[in-house]
């Protein structure tokens, strides 16, 4: 179809996009496609972060905590670069 029937039509056009159907709609000689994105899951982003393991004792909880410390900012700053 032309973008001037595309234009007419656009909610209609975006209804059949989500439902997976494909469609193409040309513009200065150059053919477009109208394609709904996939939903990705917020929880495919989640990183895992140190925690305190098994065996660790109240008597060095705060040093293990100042390690942690250390190692999530060390993993932060290299990440975010």
């Amino acid at each position: 179809m032309t973008i001037s029937k595309a234009r007419q039509n656009l909610f209609a056009l975006a209804e059949a996009a989500s439902r997976g159907e494909k469609l193409e709609f040309v513009y200065k000689g150059r053919t477009m496609k109208l394609v709904a994105e996939k939903k990705v899951s917020k929880l495919s982003r989640l990183r895992p972060m140190p925690g305190i393991l098994p065996g660790v004792t109240f008597e060095n909880i705060e040093e293990d905590l100042r390690k942690m410390n250390a190692e999530v900012t060390a993993d932060w700053e290299r990440r975010n670069r």
